[in-house]
């Protein structure tokens, strides 16, 4: 486990060994701090047979089957056309309901809760009311925001954050990933599974890039080559535009925009951000013009 868990680890292996570990488990926090992982060996944990606190032995039926993928009392559900529906919740409430095969508890992953859609998450709420025995639900959640508080109310909401950033970057290190040699990685410390994945990816050049583009926004005319760097990573659109709004801030700190430019730059980014996911094809690379040029044009004016 990633040692800025171990102790959220602990803590919820304390609350099972007193019998008060809740059914629903809501873990959330930034991209990249290790949500999915640390629900996987929960349910490793809770569908062991052979241990009776959260500590799987690896080697029951149970663990076999999990090593293998293909464990009966697991279901796994993910947002997979960009939202969570009914029919899904339908699903997962009636294996929750059925007997164990294997004897022991059953176990459902939800990740991005986030993405549930409102039916689904109604229909979600009379399992997570009336649980049945021996039955847990994990749930990962990047922005807890976007949770029904219907939802939120009925979980045990568990928040994982790296508060020591000097443990984060020596785990980058064994990782052979040099974080200070990018001028925009302080700013991704707390997220170093995502740094981790754009170096498995070989995609910290187009990160380095987007970070100068981004501080450099006035004089960029070759949108193609942009759009291209975005292209290669799903992440690259929120870091980009991440990176926009921390240069703008810079702009306005400095004295080099006022608040009204400021605040149109804001509402550009803002309003490019919110296309981009409805947007496909050309479009994007149109958005991302208007983007681009619609910023140049607002910070010329004096």
């Amino acid at each position: 486990m990633f040692p800025w868990i171990e102790s959220v680890r602990s803590q919820m292996q304390e609350s099972f060994e007193r019998n008060r570990f809740h059914h629903a488990q809501l873990i959330h926090g930034l991209v990249g701090v290790g949500k999915t992982a640390l629900v996987q060996s929960l349910s490793e944990d809770l569908l062991c047979t052979n241990s009776s606190s959260l500590a799987s032995c690896g080697q029951c039926k149970s663990c076999l089957l999990l090593r293998a993928q293909n464990h009966p009392d697991l279901l796994y559900l993910m947002a997979e056309s960009g939202s969570i529906g009914v029919d899904e919740v339908r699903a997962l409430n009636e294996f929750v309901f059925h007997s164990a095969q294997q004897g022991g508890n059953k176990v459902v992953i939800i990740e991005q809760i986030e993405k549930m859609t409102e039916s689904a998450a109604n229909a979600l709420l009379k399992t997570l009311e009336e649980p049945a025995a021996k039955r847990y639900i994990l749930m990962t959640c990047n922005d807890i925001s976007k949770v029904k508080a219907t939802v939120l109310s009925r979980c045990n909401q568990v928040r994982v954050a790296v508060t020591d950033g000097t443990a984060a970057k020596q785990w980058l290190a064994m990782k052979g990933i040099a974080s200070e040699a990018h001028l925009w990685a302080d700013s991704f410390t707390n997220q170093p599974l995502l740094l981790e994945q754009w170096s498995s990816q070989e995609i910290m050049p187009e990160v380095d890039y987007l970070w100068k583009v981004a501080h450099d926004i006035a004089s960029i005319s070759d949108i193609n080559a942009l759009e291209s760097s975005l292209a290669k990573g799903t992440s690259l659109y929120t870091v980009f535009t991440r990176f926009l709004i921390s240069a703008i801030k810079q702009q306005l700190v400095a004295g080099q925009i006022n608040f009204v430019q400021y605040h149109n730059c804001i509402q550009q980014i803002e309003k490019y951000m919110s296309d981009h996911h409805k947007i496909l094809g050309i479009n994007k690379l149109l958005s991302l013009s208007n983007l681009v040029f619609g910023l140049q044009r607002v910070l010329r004016q004096d």
